[in-house]
């Protein structure tokens, strides 16, 4: 897929904007000179300068009209199966981790994903198995991310 800088900058003018303008929403921390406010406020307007810049650029250029050109893989059936999955692999956990947990969840998704992509179920189920208890431990107990625990292997973590 191809897309010109006008289309580029626009897209990155509306996402960064919209960032910029959802972290004045974030609550400051008390006696604090930065909040949670203040890494997606530096985001958003680091993508606004981006933005204008591509968009300096593309006017500078002589382009007009934003432009999309869609590649070849992009009419391709098992190319399209694989985002289709990816996106409901998203949505299924967002779905399903507070129910069942995200153990459960998780290694389910990474199955699923690697059976789709053709990998050896001998071999995509420890690695689904290892991927997922090395999120866990990662993101749960080192980085004391708070994963969903519910479920009925909570007992295990």
């Amino acid at each position: 897929m191809k897309a010109n800088a006008m289309l580029l900058g626009l897209v990155m003018l509306v996402l960064s904007g919209a960032v910029f303008l959802a972290s004045w929403t974030f609550s400051p921390l008390p006696g604090q000179a930065y909040g949670s406010d203040t890494m997606p406020r530096a985001v958003g307007a680091f993508g606004l300068c981006v933005a204008v810049a591509l968009l300096l650029q593309a006017a500078a250029a002589g382009e007009r009209l934003p432009r999309l050109a869609l590649s070849g893989w992009t009419r391709e059936r098992r190319a399209l199966t694989g985002l289709a999955a990816a996106a409901g692999a998203v949505i299924g956990y967002c779905l399903l981790s507070d129910l069942a947990g995200f153990v459960p969840t998780a290694f389910l998704i990474l199955l699923g994903l690697m059976l789709l992509q053709r990998t050896p179920v001998l071999a995509a189920l420890p690695l689904a198995a290892a991927a997922t208890l090395a999120v866990q431990q990662i993101f749960g107990r080192l980085l004391l991310v708070p994963l969903p625990q519910s479920g009925l292997l909570s007992f295990l973590w």
